[in-house]
């Protein structure tokens, strides 16, 4: 078993990271198991948590159990959560998300590969219905209204960069969103991480390039 702990002020950020390196282990939606507390993570939690551990995963070849420990854990539970690391399961990668690695025994931070993400932008409730308002227009435009909304996108290359990055984390939020609603729907994470990555790839290139913004973003809208 991997087990990483992912260490964020921000929660959302750091599920995301999670279920990011979910999905780069090809693990499907449906062999991810969050585990979401309301209060700190107690013994009893870990003992349940360990009876999933050993069950075998359903269509991929490894699972995932996501604990978000952002509410708090006990002394009691890492001890028990440090039994587990210490004899894994071969089949399982372990996350742990946290506000704060120094909440942890120094026993569970050394058998841990710890990733540190690192602050990102917050956007107003306003804003972020916007950039999402904007995302559900594109996907659901034909072709003439694509190549308009690249052309009111693509103003010029820093106005593109800008709302590019901006979509980046609107769509990163939508994908957790469907995946932890979908319950076990697999082609909603597949579907959202798709366009993700070509939005990505279309800021690398405006970015490091001279490509016409415009076009770039007239090529990104045909694909998704």
């Amino acid at each position: 078993m991997q087990s990483i702990l992912i260490v964020s002020k921000n929660k959302t950020s750091a599920l995301e990271k999670a279920i990011y390196i979910c999905k780069e282990n090809k693990i499907a939606d449906i062999d991810t198991n969050v585990e979401n507390f309301d209060k700190s993570v107690g013994i009893e939690d870990i003992r349940n948590m360990q009876k999933k551990l050993f069950l075998k995963p359903i269509k991929s070849n490894i699972k995932s159990i996501i604990i978000n420990s952002f509410p708090g854990i006990t002394i009691e539970s890492q001890n028990a959560l440090l039994k587990v690391l210490e004899e894994p399961p071969l089949n399982t990668i372990m996350l742990i998300i946290t506000e704060n690695k120094n909440l942890f025994l120094s026993t569970i931070l050394s058998r841990c590969k710890i990733i540190e993400v690192k602050e990102k932008i917050q956007f107003s409730d306003e804003e972020v219905l916007n950039y999402q308002k904007d995302f559900k227009e594109i996907l659901e435009a034909g072709l003439g209204k694509r190549l308009k909304l690249a052309q009111d996108f693509g103003q010029s290359k820093e106005e593109a960069i800008t709302w590019l990055e901006q979509m980046l984390i609107t769509i990163r939020k939508t994908m957790i969103d469907k995946i932890i609603s979908s319950k076990g729907n697999e082609s909603d994470g597949t579907f959202y991480l798709n366009i993700l990555k070509n939005f990505q790839k279309t800021h690398t290139i405006i970015k490091t390039s001279n490509v016409n913004q415009r076009f770039a973003l007239e090529n990104l809208f045909l694909q998704i």
